[in-house]
């Protein structure tokens, strides 16, 4: 089942994507421990691209939390939990999983997104809710914090590029707000540093197709 779903996530990211890209020091540096990486959370295929990152490229077993995970369960097999916002007992069993996960499995990754849901490039970086990073810095105490951004832009052809960037890890300290925010400018204008290809997504009829030998024939449309 696990390769089914990574086969689907693959294969919508090919079609939405016209590439994903990697800005910066390939690999990122991160510890061998447990990790909370935290993200802004612009776009729909979010998650997806968190997969790519972290279980198809870095080869750690990700988890994420889903609000919506009745709806696609399937999820699961690729790290998905349940985290709906009127279930709380669900969420509890989820945040002792995560927990069994991190001692389990330590290079396991928890990617968190502090908006907690999905809106709008253009409402910028959310306000974080600073008893909730202080909550989970108390559940994991032993896992590293870890800041990375995705911004998705056009680069002159019929598909976006996805751009993902990551900091430095820290201890959870009150500044993630203000780490992801950098990130996140940085990357709407990344000249100067380089990049790595993560995965190609397919090319436009456009860029497959050159029909300059027929231009003779439809030069009497002129």
């Amino acid at each position: 089942m696990r390769r089914l779903v990574e086969a689907l996530l693959r294969f919508d990211l090919r079609w939405t994507f016209r590439r994903v890209c990697w800005v910066g020091d390939w690999p990122p540096d991160l510890p061998d421990g447990p990790v909370i990486a935290y993200a802004n959370h612009h776009h729909f295929y979010d998650g997806h691209l968190a997969w790519l990152l972290f279980r198809a490229r870095l080869e750690r077993p990700p988890t994420l939390w889903m609000a919506e995970w009745d709806r696609v369960p399937f999820f699961a097999a690729v790290g998905a939990q349940p985290f709906p916002p009127d279930a709380p007992a669900r969420r509890a069993a989820t945040l002792r999983r995560t927990a069994r996960r991190f001692r389990a499995q330590p290079r396991t990754v928890l990617v968190y997104y502090p908006a907690g849901t999905l809106h709008s490039p253009d409402e910028g970086i959310g306000a974080f809710e600073a008893s909730t990073v202080d909550r989970l810095a108390n559940l994991y105490p032993q896992a590293t914090w870890w800041p990375y951004a995705v911004h998705v832009t056009w680069w002159n052809e019929s598909s976006p590029t996805a751009l993902l960037t990551g900091g430095v890890p820290h201890e959870a300290d009150g500044g993630e707000r203000a780490r992801l925010q950098d990130l996140w400018h940085h990357l709407q204008a990344p000249t100067d540093r380089s990049t790595r290809t993560l995965l190609r997504g397919s090319r436009s009829l456009e860029e497959w197709w050159n029909l300059s030998f027929a231009s003779s024939l439809f030069e009497r449309y002129l």
